[in-house]
């Protein structure tokens, strides 16, 4: 196997051997697209189900939006390659590509035990494709067919169909190799990823009904591919010595006991962005290694809470920030914005082409009305464009973090005044400091205050501290809170008169004291109208603290 790579992958590619042993690095011919490329990522329902795809393009819009790079997703379901091949001038061709992705062998394999037969076909039909591409000029990548989950349908167990796959993988990584193609083992690192993850839970699985995986697992392929395409890992978010409030990329607005609060300047990537279910996959796989970005605070001493723009990203020890942590892109409304984008840019494409170019082929005029849609597929690509080109400046705070666990997650809370209009009715206690009407949570717009929250912890516990916090918006003044164990006797542990129209924080510390009950108290407003009448009380998020762990 051709193991070169360009240098700045060396260390990457070391960071995932150690985290996936069994993983083959795959082949690299050097960084692929160029500047404007057009880009058709070729495959069969796996490629349809529009994720892997939405990935790729996700990230080399956020790593290279200069590059101007237009992607098609020419995905069929039940597709072979000899099928693709029967298609490829309708379907790949009528597009002008000067890349064109392959990803086959799910379908070509039959469901069946490996048998040569059918590798000699899939390796055939194969070659015909790249060999056409490339008689037009058309840079060609070769990915590996993925990996099936016996436990999902145990007749492909029965036949050993992954046998079968990792055949047909042998026979794309042989072709790569003849047409010095870029190739991606995709097959090996969904089926070290999946032996792993089996490994800790039985349960597990990123591949449902056994053929189409889920996010997690096209997470998972996507890191497989971009790695192949030679792409670079995302830039650092930045790094400062508090000490000296000196930095790179990162400026210091503001430090006391309460937080410490960074700005980014604003010249970076936008994040990577996926959702909070794939964490899970982009910490397990190494994917987070290459698109998470590095934070680097050193002269701390503690624990911290990090949040960027109001979402906790991660809770870090002084030591790790010193070192560098990876930041996952989960917090970044602008890099949400890119994958928004582009997953509406994927459907947008698939209904002009399957249902407009194809399924209405006979009507009067549709030549025209796709040519119009294909203008609006480039307005689109030059939207995700704009909206790539640089990263929005960002604060960064750092809480010091109380000692113990946070045993209020999930409980129910009872308010004096109740929101009737819909906002924030689960969202005080759901582990989210967004400032958004799922997350925040509001009381009515009654006149009358003091207004309170009560949580109920369900028995008594020992707590330290408790941390709260104010959205931008809004009115709330003053926070206090008291404590109970039976729920009518309550003694106040603290007060904090937040800053209004600033996203704000606050930790309220005292000596250890038993509660069952945590009450916050709204006793006045400020008068100033900021989004929303007065009298409504926000709070973005409450944490109560104990020593010893929930449940325990």
């Amino acid at each position: 196997m051709n193991t070169m790579r360009p240098v700045r992958n060396l260390l990457r590619a070391v960071m995932l051997t150690l985290l996936l042993a069994a993983s083959l690095p795959p082949i690299l011919a050097a960084p692929l697209f160029k500047g404007e490329d057009r880009v058709v990522i070729y495959g069969d329902s796996i490629t349809q189900q529009l994720l892997y795809s939405r990935y790729l393009q996700q990230y080399i819009f956020c790593r290279y939006p200069d590059m101007k790079i237009r992607f098609y997703n020419a995905g069929w379901d039940g597709d072979t390659a000899g099928r693709a091949y029967n298609r490829l001038e309708r379907d790949v061709l009528v597009l002008n590509p000067t890349v064109v992705t392959l990803f086959f062998g799910m379908n070509d394999g039959g469901y069946k035990a490996v048998n040569d037969a059918t590798v000699t076909t899939y390796r055939t039909n194969m070659e015909k494709l790249i060999k056409a591409l490339q008689e037009k000029k058309i840079r060609v990548v070769v990915f590996s067919p993925g990996c099936v989950d016996y436990d999902r349908r145990p007749n492909l167990g029965t036949a050993d169909y992954n046998k079968a796959l990792e055949a047909l993988g042998k026979a794309a990584e042989e072709l790569a190799k003849k047409y010095n193609c870029p190739y991606a083992d995709v097959h090996h690192a969904m089926l070290s990823f999946q032996a792993s993850e089996k490994a800790k839970d039985s349960n597990f699985t990123m591949i449902p009904d056994s053929v189409h995986p889920n996010a997690a697992g096209h997470l998972v392929m996507a890191h497989a591919m971009l790695e192949c395409l030679g792409a670079e890992p995302m830039p650092a978010l930045g790094d400062m010595d508090i000490s000296s409030g000196k930095g790179n990329g990162l400026k210091l607005v503001s430090k006391d006991g309460s937080k410490i609060v960074l700005e980014t300047l604003g010249n970076s990537c936008v994040p990577f962005w996926f959702d909070e279910p794939g964490a899970h996959a982009m910490q397990r796989s190494g994917f987070i290694n290459m698109a998470g970005q590095r934070l680097t605070v050193r002269g701390l001493t503690g624990k911290y809470t990090a949040t960027i723009d109001g979402k906790i990203v991660g809770q870090f020890s002084a030591d790790q920030l010193s070192s560098g942590v990876m930041i996952p892109g989960i917090y970044s409304r602008q890099g949400k914005l890119v994958h928004d984008m582009v997953a509406n840019k994927e459907r947008f494409y698939f209904s002009s082409w399957r249902v407009m170019r194809l399924g209405m082929a006979d009507m009067p005029d549709i030549k025209k009305c796709v040519e119009n849609t294909m203008e609006n597929d480039d307005s689109i690509h030059n939207y995700i464009y704009k909206s790539a080109s640089a990263s929005a400046k960002m604060l960064i705070y750092l809480i010091p973090a109380p000692d113990g666990f946070n045993i209020a997650r999930g409980k129910k809370y009872v308010p004096s005044d109740p929101n009737k209009f819909g906002w924030g009715v689960n969202g005080l206690l759901d582990g989210s400091w967004e400032q958004d009407s799922q997350h925040c949570w509001a009381s009515g717009n009654s006149p009358k205050f003091p207004k309170t929250v009560t949580i109920d912890l369900e028995k008594t516990a020992r707590i330290n501290a408790v941390a709260a916090g104010v959205p931008n918006f809004g009115s709330t003044r003053t926070i206090k809170v008291a404590v109970s164990t039976d729920g009518k006797q309550y003694t106040e542990v603290g007060s904090h008169v937040f800053t209004q129209g600033q996203e704000e924080r606050y930790i309220y510390k005292f000596a250890p004291v038993n509660a069952r009950y945590v009450q916050l108290i709204y006793p006045d407003y400020y008068d100033k109208v900021v989004n929303y009448p007065s009298t409504f009380s926000f709070t973005t998020e409450v944490e109560v603290y104990s020593e010893d762990a929930p449940g325990s």
